[in-house]
């Protein structure tokens, strides 16, 4: 097994030394402050690797490419530290993903970049079980369980434990004794913790209506304030204002590489038209005061989205980026004075066009909601679209089209942001 896993990651090391240059990169597109980093990484998650040269290990080159610009381009601070993946790094978890991924990352990180990685039951388990993580070992050299300082910050990510159990008891007491020695060594910095899942009821795709949450390491990181947690797992878009969160500790979902998932009303695992060519990825900086910089970096369109700046880390509670705190702050969209529903009739399926509504900074619009009234004002059929806040680049307006029933007088359409709050609605009379 040792024999056969260096050899086909040898091979497929030099392959993409050779042919892993054709991807073009563009530097993305940066946000000037005051801010002076003393330590840079990357986070990233649900790479779904399969093969040498597939989507996946072509996002995890350009990724790096355009951190590294990024980085090149800082007169202040010019070195990316590191790199985690938050699991799900293949799809399948056979010996061939896992060699395509240490072959990628062994080419595009540079000697001053440290690779981090854990294994994800979901997907990275599926071909070897409980063995997945010695497979994972064994290929790319690195424990699945890490604690590990780099420039002077604690790091620490844990793996999915076996087929039956997410994580085991022991290896939440392990966090539990590891984040303590994280904290005495340096009690005013972050302390960054990774593993797949969400921990329950924190960032956007971890609430129980969500189902992409687990409970487990809830009641340890409650007790450090100075952990920043970095999951994956649900592919739930990082630059939606809900993916941060914050009380106890700070939590931030990491959108993933492969492709966007979303929920409305209770219903998940939502694939909207273009969710595969969406790809995002963080990138976080420290400064000497120990405030984090996180950025939210569109991998295909080579554009930062958004940033969060977390000054608090140290705070017992936290409210800055509390879901509440902003909820309660934030104002419904609104449509522009002149906006107006735009109808065309067919034979099959009607389509109301809408104008896209705006928001506040650090808010977004969701989805729209369309409702057809009957002449005394009742509802006879609802639809929801999304606005397509998850691309960089959005369209000026959104189609919604819907089967015309028998009856309908008039019709309605509010922006919904991403907290529930609705505009003043747009009215069409037939």
């Amino acid at each position: 097994m040792n024999i056969f896993v260096s050899v086909v990651l040898s091979i497929f090391t030099v392959l993409f030394s050779v042919f892993g240059g054709w991807l073009p990169v563009e530097a993305p597109k940066d946000i000037a402050d005051d801010f002076v980093p003393v330590m840079r990484f990357v986070a990233a998650s649900d790479t779904h690797v399969i093969t040498l040269g597939d989507t996946g290990c072509r996002r995890i080159m350009n990724m790096m490419r355009q951190a590294y610009a990024l980085s090149d381009a800082d007169t202040d601070y010019n070195t990316v530290d590191a790199v985690l993946f938050a699991g799900d790094i293949t799809d399948d978890g056979t010996v061939t993903a896992y060699a395509a991924f240490a072959a990628t990352t062994n080419v595009v990180l540079r000697e001053e970049t440290t690779r981090l990685a854990v294994v994800a039951k979901s997907h990275d388990c599926n071909t070897y079980g409980k063995a997945a993580l010695d497979v994972f070992s064994q290929v790319t050299g690195q424990e699945t369980d890490v604690h590990t300082v780099i420039n002077g910050f604690h790091f620490i990510g844990l793996s999915t434990s076996h087929e039956e159990a997410q994580y085991t008891a022991e290896q939440v007491e392990w966090l539990d004794r590891e984040l303590a020695a994280a904290v005495a060594d340096a009690p005013e910095q972050p302390v960054f913790v990774f593993h797949h899942e969400h921990v329950s009821n924190t960032v956007f795709g971890s609430y129980d209506h969500e189902g992409w949450g687990l409970p487990v390491f809830i009641e340890v990181l409650e007790k450090y304030p100075q952990v920043v947690d970095i999951s994956g797992h649900s592919h739930y878009p990082s630059h939606d204002p809900r993916s941060i969160w914050q009380d106890s500790f700070t939590a931030i979902g990491e959108g993933g590489l492969a492709y966007v998932e979303l929920s409305v009303d209770g219903v998940n695992s939502i694939h909207p038209t273009g969710s595969k060519t969406v790809a995002q990825a963080l990138i976080v900086e420290v400064d000497a005061a120990n405030r984090v910089l996180v950025k939210v970096l569109d991998i295909t369109a080579g554009e930062i989205l958004c940033t969060y700046l977390i000054d608090n880390v140290t705070d017992p509670v936290k409210t800055k980026y509390s879901h509440e705190t902003r909820s309660a702050a934030a104002k419904a969209p609104v449509f522009a004075e002149d906006a107006a529903l735009s109808f065309k009739k067919g034979v099959i399926n009607s389509t109301f066009t809408v104008p896209q509504a705006t928001t506040e900074e650090g808010n977004d619009v969701y989805l729209y909601r369309l409702t057809v009234l009957d002449e005394a004002g009742e509802e006879l059929y609802a639809k929801w679209e999304f606005s397509q806040h998850f691309f960089a680049e959005r369209p000026d307006c959104i189609d919604i089209a819907f089967s015309m029933p028998k009856g309908a007088h008039s019709a309605q359409v509010v922006a919904e942001d991403v907290w529930g709050h609705q505009s003043t609605p747009l009215t069409y009379v037939f």
